[in-house]
């Protein structure tokens, strides 16, 4: 069985769309060709366990989406919910942590951002720029990602304890 050229997940054909994509863009750059054609690079919302590498979920994600993490407190058993953006960059930014009892590792410099206390939460609001983050998924603490009103319990992918990068990827897609 012969396997295709312009398949990008062949190496080979990898490194031909590559070359494709170079050769149209020289020749857009001399006005001879559209680069439309290219490789437009696609950004994907990954969880990742840090040991192998080995992605557990992944959605397409594009720039000004918004995605959460909710859990409760490991010592205190109060809730927490922490708001991602992400970038223009493709970045993951932390915009806001809310919380009803301050516990450990939670916000509370002001530093940090702008804090206020909306209807008996205390929410302190950032803009902290995170590649990737690490997140060991807590067995009492039932992290819970909610991306485009989806939600996903870290347990129902992981095991407890497990260490997970949650990150965006770029992908690129031939068109």
């Amino acid at each position: 069985m012969q396997s295709d050229p312009t398949d990008i997940s062949n190496p080979t054909g990898a490194f031909l769309c590559r070359i494709i994509c170079f050769l149209l863009a020289v020749l857009g750059l001399a006005g001879q060709a559209s680069p439309g054609f290219c490789e437009q690079q696609s950004l994907v919302l990954q969880m990742v366990r840090t040991v192998g590498e080995e992605v557990l979920w992944e959605s397409p994600v594009k720039r000004g989406d918004s995605f959460t993490i909710d859990y409760r407190h490991s010592s205190d058993h109060t809730p927490v919910r922490d708001i991602f953006h992400i970038g223009d960059e493709g970045e993951i930014v932390l915009i806001e942590e809310r919380f009803r009892w301050h516990g450990a590792g939670l916000e509370s410099h002001p530093a940090a951002g702008r804090i206020d206390f909306p209807e008996g939460w205390t929410r302190v609001r950032m803009h902290r720029t995170l590649p990737r983050f690490l997140i060991r998924v807590g067995e009492v603490a039932n992290h819970t990602l909610t991306f485009r009103g989806r939600e996903i319990p870290l347990l129902s992918i992981a095991k407890g304890r497990d260490s997970l990068w949650i990150r965006v990827t770029r992908r690129a897609d031939v068109r």
